[in-house]
C-alpha cells in the first residue's frame, strides 16, 4: 500500500467515524426537538469564559467566549435559565431580546436555545467535518496542485 493510499484510508476512516457520531448527535437532536415544547425565552445574561483552545494548560488563553444565559418560563409555569452550549467571540443577542427555547416535556430544566445552532450546532460540526475528511480522502491522493513529483 502506497503512502497517497494509507492517506486516503486514513481520511476515510477519520471522515467515516465523525460522519457517524454526527448522525448519531443529529438523530438524538431529532428526538429531542420531536419531544420537546417549543417556548419563548429571554436574553437575562451572557456567561464569560476566557478561551484556551491549546490543550497544554500553560497555553496563553486566546481571547473571551460569551454563552447567552436565556431565562424561560415551561409549560408547567417553573421560571428556569438555561446558558448557550456554544460559546461566540461575541454577543450575539442584546439582553432583552426574545429566543426561542425548546424545553423537554419530561424535565422542564432539560433546554435548549431554539435556534437551528442551538439545537443542531453538534450534528453541523461533526457532519461537517465527517464531509471534509471525505471530501479529503479523494482529493489528497491527487495532490493539491503541488509540484509533480516525477520530474
Amino acid at each position: 500500500m502506497s503512502g497517497k493510499d494509507l492517506l486516503s484510508l486514513s481520511f476515510r476512516v477519520i471522515g467515516l467515524l465523525f460522519a457517524a457520531i454526527g448522525t448519531a448527535s443529529a438523530a438524538s437532536t431529532a428526538v429531542y426537538v420531536l419531544r420537546a415544547t417549543r417556548v419563548t425565552g429571554t436574553v437575562v445574561d451572557y456567561v464569560v469564559e476566557q478561551n484556551a483552545i491549546s490543550l497544554m494548560s500553560s497555553a496563553e488563553p486566546t481571547g473571551l467566549l460569551y454563552y447567552p444565559v436565556v431565562e424561560y418560563e415551561s409549560p408547567s409555569g417553573e421560571r428556569s435559565t438555561l446558558t448557550g452550549r456554544s460559546g461566540r467571540t461575541r454577543r450575539v443577542y442584546e439582553v432583552g431580546q426574545s429566543l426561542p427555547v425548546l424545553v423537554s416535556l419530561r424535565d422542564s430544566q432539560a433546554a435548549r436555545i431554539g435556534t437551528a445552532f442551538g439545537a443542531w450546532g453538534s450534528s453541523i460540526i461533526l457532519g461537517g467535518l465527517g464531509a471534509l475528511f471525505l471530501l479529503l480522502s479523494v482529493l489528497a491522493p491527487q495532490g493539491f496542485g503541488g509540484r509533480d513529483s516525477r520530474l
